[in-house]
């Protein structure tokens, strides 16, 4: 018997692929932009990588979710509808050009963003058809508990690294104010979405999640 491919599962009725393409059209045409920016006027630098540390961002939200969750790729994947992340990203360049410091921690706000990257696409590799943008409140067959690869040493890594790479982005662009009440803002978010995340897991897997969770850290303080 043939096995089914994974991409047997992929709905078309759920998207929108002239949204697909004006997205995909529009994140090239930005990084292109930061890439060309980040060429000819070096000062620009720290702008130029944040702007293109969003494309990649949103890109992979939405590739990864196609390659190893294809029956929940819809239009949205790329996670470029949610205001209030548009509303922090143009505060970040608000901050950056009006009230900039000179940071030595530059070079380590890129080596958070791309260490919180590499875990939040890790996590969704790993997690497979078993991740979702959304809070599941049923379960489904394909849910299984996750607690391999790097779900092993972390409790919620698509949510830490989401953190870290905040975190490393504010302070890429040298930004005071947003890194600290974003940070309070994201922290806060993500500790009652843990909890209410979790009454549903701990009633999909019982009692080997509660073990997972006793065992396992979000590294997040929660």
């Amino acid at each position: 018997m043939l096995e089914e491919s994974p991409y047997a599962r992929y709905d078309p009725a759920k998207n929108d692929l002239v949204k697909i393409a004006a997205k995909s059209f529009a994140l090239g045409g930005v990084f292109t932009a930061a890439l060309i920016g980040e060429l000819t006027y070096p000062t620009i630098t720290p702008l130029c990588l944040y702007l293109q540390f969003l494309c990649i961002f949103h890109s992979l939200e939405f590739s990864i979710t196609y390659l190893y969750n294809n029956s929940q790729t819809d239009d949205d994947s790329f996670i470029l509808e949610d205001k209030e992340f548009h509303l922090i990203t143009v505060i970040s360049i608000i901050e950056h050009f009006v009230s900039p410091f000179d940071s030595h921690l530059q070079p380590l706000g890129l080596l958070l963003a791309i260490l919180g990257q590499l875990i939040r696409t890790l996590s969704m590799r790993t997690a497979q058809e078993s991740f979702n943008h959304y809070i599941q409140k049923s379960g489904k067959k394909t849910h299984t508990l996750v607690t391999n690869g790097v779900y092993k040493y972390i409790r919620h890594p698509s949510y830490f690294g989401f953190f870290i790479w905040f975190i490393g982005l504010e302070l890429l662009l040298g930004n005071i104010v947003v890194l600290a009440v974003g940070a309070v803002i994201l922290w806060r978010f993500f500790r009652d979405r843990i909890a209410y995340e979790e009454d549903y897991l701990v009633k999909f897997f019982g009692a080997d999640y509660i073990k997972y969770r006793a065992n396992t850290r979000t590294w997040l303080l929660i």
